[in-house]
This record gives C-alpha cells, sequence and structure tokens, in this order.
C-alpha cells in the first residue's frame, strides 16, 4: 500500500482514536446524592438486619472485601458472610467523598460499629474506614461492584 492510500486510513485511525479519548462526563448533583442514599439505605438494611437487602445493593457479581479474609463474590456469598458476623448492636457510616465520572463512581467514608462478640458481656467497638465503587445500571441506578472496609485499631501483635 502507497503512503497516499494509507494516509486517509491514518487520518481515520487517528480521529477514532481522539474521539476516543474524551473524557467521561462528571458526576451529576442528582447522581451524588443517589450515591449517598445508597450508602444511607447500606447502614439502615445492615441495622436492622436485612442482610438480603444490604447484599442487593451489590451487583450480582459484587465483591465484599473484609480485612484479613478472602473476599466475597457475589450477593449470596455477601449475605452469608453478614449472617454469619457477630451481632451488630449499632452501625454507622459516614460519606467523607463522592467522586466519579460516566457510569463509574466511588464513595469513601469511615464507619463506627459496635458488635457483640459470642460469649462477651459487653459490646467491642470499632472505627474504621470504607471505599465503595458502584457502576451505574442500564436502569440508571448504582450498585456496588466492590466494598472494602477496615479497621483503625492496629492489628494485633
Amino acid at each position: 500500500m502507497t503512503v497516499r492510500r494509507a494516509f486517509p486510513l491514518l487520518c481515520i485511525a487517528v480521529l477514532v482514536g481522539v474521539a476516543g479519548c474524551q473524557q467521561a462526563a462528571p458526576l451529576s448533583a442528582a447522581d451524588q446524592a443517589a450515591l449517598r442514599a445508597s450508602t444511607d439505605s447500606f447502614v439502615a438494611r445492615t441495622n436492622r438486619k436485612d442482610f438480603a437487602g444490604t447484599a442487593a445493593l451489590l451487583t450480582a457479581d459484587g465483591r465484599m472485601m473484609p480485612a484479613n479474609e478472602p473476599a466475597k463474590v457475589g450477593r449470596d456469598a455477601v449475605q452469608a458472610w453478614m449472617t454469619a458476623y457477630p451481632t451488630i448492636v449499632s452501625f454507622a457510616a459516614m460519606v467523607d467523598e463522592v467522586g466519579g465520572a460516566g457510569d463509574v463512581a466511588y464513595v469513601r467514608g469511615h464507619y463506627a460499629i459496635a458488635v457483640m462478640l459470642p460469649g462477651a458481656r459487653q459490646a467491642v467497638a470499632d472505627t474504621g474506614k470504607w471505599v465503595t465503587v458502584h457502576r451505574r445500571q442500564p436502569d440508571g441506578s448504582w450498585l456496588i461492584i466492590s466494598d472494602i472496609f477496615n479497621s483503625d485499631k492496629p492489628a494485633p501483635r
């Protein structure tokens, strides 16, 4: 192929590449509000021990990544993990930041939780931080694809 023949193809390839590099639109105020509401729903469902409802806030193949153990993949695994978790006495999650663009967003925050360990006379309190990654669904809703959290307390030595 001569340079003259290849030049139009090269120009088309460059234009397609440039068009593909456009930045996704920033999150709207409505998207940010929906992501904050998702966190509020997660907390409310968890506090009333509606673990099926909490797991439903994740995509079918969503991942919950608790500290010091393997990831829980899928709603059934997340629900089973939450059901087996020590009894939650209180749980709060506060949003520190919402960001993202297009169909992908993240929410970062901190939490406070108190759980009753088996055989304990008093609840054990903990604080920590978390990040959730969300993907916009075809219906416009946002579901969690990844949820990771860990304690602020130092690991036992």
